[in-house]
């Protein structure tokens, strides 16, 4: 089956979107943002819809991907899923879980497939480390430890720390990507709670720094860090901890290594660092791999559509990084009746 794509919010991650289904061979038939020149940078034969509603609408549309600020989400996902369109929203997925669980109730409702845009799962270090952790080279997982950091100073768009668009801070932005990941490698969440500050920057509602801790049924336990106030430059870090081992993963440089015991053997040590990522970051910038991410992302989303293995985040994956996030911050509103909630995890007090 060939999917037919219909693309709202022609910004900057919505243009990469479009040159991945472009370099992947997908149709792209239908555009649609307020800023008409933007529209007309992307849409580069597809049809543009002033109105997303009217895209949502057509009958050349299969898919439609939600790239707009997260305050627009809910709308424009329920709308498409109840129109009859499969749909694959940018993180967050919302600003609230109420939010969240209104657009994972609609995709349950509509029969369609809701996926959320978590593409660091398909970056090249992310998959290598999934790949070590289904081998079973170290076992169960015992712990994790993940950090993600940058400087707020470099923000070139107001709404990232705006509470109203956003539904919080740094655990909403470069955050979101690790609380996914974190517990895609933990699994089988039950529980978080944490904290959070915001002494440096002073953005209304917003967490400078969000610190988490996870528990999954078993036992299991990671701890994860998401700042604006680091001046390194961007970092991104993840070790997943078993019985047998350590794996470590980074993004921007793009290195897995892992480290382990096998049994009855000596600890072993082993390094993949991806030559043509960092081949393609110096020539291309780090966009190069994030429009291969949403190739490989697309593919994925597919597969869930008709039935077939993949890897792509669900609509509940995306609500249950929401909860977690509202879990460290406190934020009001947000526990949600039995059944309502991702994973049933509690919030701190």
């Amino acid at each position: 089956m060939t999917f037919r794509y219909g693309l709202i919010g022609c910004g900057d991650i919505g243009k990469l979107r479009a040159d991945g289904l472009r370099r992947s061979g997908r149709e792209l038939r239908a555009v649609s943002d307020l800023d008409g020149a933007r529209c007309a940078r992307v849409a580069s034969g597809a049809v543009v819809e002033r109105d997303w509603r009217d895209l949502i609408k057509r009958d050349d549309v299969d898919a439609v991907i939600v790239s707009t600020p997260p305050s627009l989400h809910a709308e424009m996902t329920i709308a498409a899923l109840r129109a009859g369109k499969h749909v694959i929203c940018e993180k967050p997925l919302a600003r609230t879980v109420k939010e969240c669980a209104a657009m994972v109730a609609a995709a349950r409702e509509s029969g369609r497939f809701l996926a959320t845009g978590f593409n660091y799962r398909f970056y090249p270090s992310v998959l290598k480390a999934r790949e070590l952790l289904d081998s079973g080279l170290i076992g169960k997982v015992d712990h994790i430890r993940s950090y993600t950091g940058y400087s707020a100073s470099v923000h070139n768009h107001a709404w990232l720390h705006d509470s109203e668009v956003m539904g919080g801070g740094s655990l909403r932005d470069n955050g979101i990507h690790l609380l996914d990941l974190t517990c895609y490698f933990l699994g089988d969440v039950a529980d978080a709670q944490g904290a959070a500050s915001g002494l440096l920057w002073g953005f209304p509602g917003c967490e400078d720094n969000g610190c988490v801790l996870i528990r999954n049924r078993r036992g299991a336990i990671a701890s994860a860090q998401a700042t604006w106030s680091e001046w390194r430059g961007y970092r991104f870090q993840i070790e997943i901890t078993g019985e047998r081992g350590t794996i470590d993963l980074s993004c921007f440089p793009m290195i897995t290594r892992a480290t382990w015991m096998p049994p009855g053997g000596k600890r072993q040590r082993k390094s993949w660092y991806f030559p043509m990522v960092h081949v393609m970051e110096h020539l291309k910038t780090y966009r190069w791999v994030v429009v291969e991410s949403f190739r490989q992302e697309f593919a994925h989303f597919e597969r869930a559509i008709l039935g077939e293995q993949n890897s792509v985040a669900t609509g509940a994956d995306g609500q249950l990084t929401v909860e977690v996030a509202h879990a460290a911050t406190n934020a009001p509103e947000e526990v949600l009746a039995p059944g309502k909630s991702a994973l049933g995890i509690t919030q701190s007090r």
